[in-house]
């Protein structure tokens, strides 16, 4: 500042020049000495490199959380005041949103966003939807949950258990009826999805009936074939001997043809009943010429063999066999998969094992550990050599290879797999013969290598595979921690399973099912694979895909083309038998593959039809919430407010810059020396 009234007091006040051009007015003096004095002030103030900090509040609304129950046996229990009810709750929404911020959800067969009054879920699973509420809040102002439900949830856990450690109030509104109607149902049907041809297999059924003792109906099974009435197996006379009456009858059914067997099991109606749905019950059974035989031949004990088992023995579709090298005497003739458990060893060569699945074909699948001989295992085979020290290991994580083509592995799995903990392999190097098709890589220390970790080759028509480390049962157990079930690593070993004991498949095109028979609520996935001349796998041409349905009807499709291969979404369908046709022109000839699979009803909520109001009433006295009926469910807005405990959260961030970035600053130098300039040319001073 005394630099800048220097400057100005030297140019207008010891110069005697303005004072005769302005007739000893001092006032256009004074401007200019001020313009002067503030543009050298500002310069000199700039020469300091001064900082300017910047703060800005944002205020962020408590959130509240409206689920809604989308499944089936809401609208069952609303039946006629499902208009009331969705204006009741969209006005909740609305008045909650005045001071909150309200996120809207439906649940049923899963959580989603929005509030959607179809009411059409097959399944409820509200434990699902607090755990993944629970997940998208976490470290969030998440004040409160209101949870409008019939409390019946037939998927996962009690949501009680669920949300014990939830911090925030749970309000529950109670929908449905819970007292006992006037009602029979077919309330459980047990029996195996698989059978074996000419075999018979066992039904079981549950009746259940409410307030109709002294009544008699008639249980009965018919098997239904496309185009024919429906066959009539079985019938037995049920008599209802008391107001609730519960008994399970125990049938027997013949597989006597291969395929997709279809069944229609019901009671015969009486007048009253509340629903007429429960009454009926369609299942489909899998008829099988005989299952694969799988052979584990293992070194030693291992907790990874029961691991094997376990992810093997949930298909149906495989039976499985465990032996010890030391007393191993079987006959591979009768397998289609031999897996050598850390074999052979230096204590078991298991010469003759694996001479006669050479002179057989057999397909095998290595599992290399510590106990493995590094030295026999590259002798017995080709596709893979490891270069290590059989005293030292690595723990590696698995990372699922983007161009592998043989099967596909569903995007949950591949996500499950990438987080689960570590295999233990040998240290070294793992090279894999450029013929081997590698389906997980290895991840040392966080860092992406090219050695593998899960692998496939195929000596002439003989496939086998490896697997270049132990801890699958590890796998198990995470699988399970972090999605409550075992489905990727079951997924991951019966595909490994499936591709390597199946005989090779020399078609150039082919389509694949991961099953025939799907739920109603389950998508229609396809895989497809077309081959050039030299057995290369292409994806130029298009695939059209056919489904047919035994009403007739038809539905056309395009495969999506993914890295090599082809895959299709089919998406829903309605529940019955189908048969698919795809097709492909490639080249001069044109190629078609087809099969046949079945949709059956998932028939889960019209089994309960009373509501459970007692789940609901934990639910919020557990979590500093209270449980209404839809008549004052408008009364939650107010009890939110009234506990005054969610409060806004206001983030203040602040922003620190050189003083010299601003432009302004550059605008108002310029304009007080422009103003200058002007005035002293005006007067003469240039």
């Amino acid at each position: 500042m005394l630099l800048g009234a220097l400057y100005a007091l030297l140019l207008y006040y010891r110069d005697s020049t303005f004072s005769e051009k302005t007739n000893g007015s001092q006032l256009r003096q004074l401007l200019m000495g001020g313009f002067r004095f503030l543009a050298v002030t500002i310069l000199a103030i700039l020469l300091l490199s001064p900082f300017i900090r910047n703060r800005s509040t944002q205020k962020f609304k408590p959130i509240v959380a409206l689920v809604v129950d989308n499944s089936e046996s809401v609208k069952n229990g609303l039946g006629k005041d499902t208009t009331e009810y969705k204006k009741k709750i969209k006005e909740l929404a609305d008045k909650l949103s005045d001071k909150y911020e309200v996120a809207q959800f439906s649940a049923g067969d899963q959580l989603r966003k929005g509030i959607d009054f179809s009411f059409t879920d097959k399944s409820t699973d509200l434990s699902a939807a607090v755990d993944e509420i629970n997940d998208l809040y976490y470290n969030q102002n998440l004040g409160a949950v209101v949870i409008a439900s019939d409390g019946i949830y037939n998927r996962g856990i009690n949501p009680v258990y669920s949300a014990a450690k939830s911090a925030y109030s749970i309000y529950t509104i109670a929908l449905g009826d819970t007292s006992i109607q006037k009602d029979q149902k077919l309330a459980n049907a047990f029996y195996n999805s698989i059978a074996y041809l000419n075999d018979e297999f066992g039904l079981r059924v549950d009746v259940e009936a409410n307030n109709f003792s002294g009544k008699t109906v008639k249980l009965s099974v018919q098997a239904i074939e496309t185009g024919a009435e429906p066959k009539l197996m079985v019938q037995k006379d049920v008599a209802y001997n008391s107001d609730n009456f519960f008994q399970s009858f125990d049938l027997t059914l013949p597989a006597n043809k291969v395929g997709i067997a279809h069944f229609r099991i019901s009671l015969s109606s009486l007048e009253g009943e509340a629903s007429y749905k429960n009454n009926t019950r369609d299942i489909f059974v899998e008829v099988l010429d005989g299952r694969q035989k799988i052979l584990l031949v293992a070194n030693s004990p291992h907790p990874d063999i029961f691991a094997f088992r376990s992810a093997i023995e949930s298909n149906k579709n495989y039976q499985l066999d465990v032996e010890y090298a030391e007393t191993f005497s079987r006959k591979l003739n009768d397998y289609n998969l031999v897996i050598l458990h850390q074999l052979p060893a230096n204590n078991n060569r298991v010469i003759n094992i694996l001479k006669e699945a050479n002179d057989l074909k057999k397909p095998l699948l290595f599992v290399v550990g510590s106990q493995t001989s590094l030295a026999e295992f590259q002798r017995a085979q080709n596709g893979l050599i490891i270069k290590g020290n059989a005293d030292k290991f690595n723990d590696v994580t698995a990372t699922v290879a983007k161009d592998f083509s043989l099967f596909t592995l569903s995007d949950k799995t591949a996500q499950t797999i990438g987080k689960l903990p570590p295999f233990t392999c040998f240290f070294g190097e793992f090279n894999a013969n450029p013929s081997s098709k590698i389906l997980l890589h290895q991840k040392i220390n966080n860092v992406e290598t090219d050695f593998p970790l899960w692998l496939f080759n195929e000596t002439g028509d003989t496939k086998f595979g490896i697997i270049c480390g132990e801890g699958l049962w590890r796998w198990r157990f995470y699988d399970f921690m972090m999605n409550k079930n075992q489905d990727a690593t079951n997924e991951l070993i019966n595909k490994t399973i499936q591709y390597l004991s199946v005989k090779s498949d020399k078609r150039p095109f082919r389509v694949n099912l991961q099953k025939n028979i799907f739920q109603d609520n389950e998508a229609i996935t396809f895989d497809a694979q077309l081959y050039n001349a030299n057995f290369e796998l292409v994806n130029t041409a298009d695939v059209a895909m056919k489904i047919k349905g035994e009403d007739g009807k038809e539905y056309e499709y395009k495969f999506n083309k993914s890295d090599n291969a082809y895959t299709l979404n089919a998406g829903f369908l309605p529940v019955g038998s189908y048969s698919y046709l795809a097709s492909v022109k490639f080249g001069t000839g044109e190629y078609t593959a087809g099969g046949k699979f079945s949709v059956s009803p998932l028939q889960l909520e019209e089994m309960r039809t009373r509501a459970d109001h007692q789940v609901l009433y934990q639910l919020a006295s557990q979590h500093n919430g209270l449980m209404h009926h839809v008549n004052d469910l408008e009364k939650i807005a107010g009890e939110i407010d009234s506990k005054n405990q969610l409060k806004p959260i206001l983030y203040d961030s602040f922003v620190t810059e050189n003083a010299i970035n601003l432009k302004w600053i550059f605008f108002l130098i310029l304009a007080l020396i422009s103003a200058e300039w002007f005035m002293r040319k005006y007067l003469g001073g240039y």
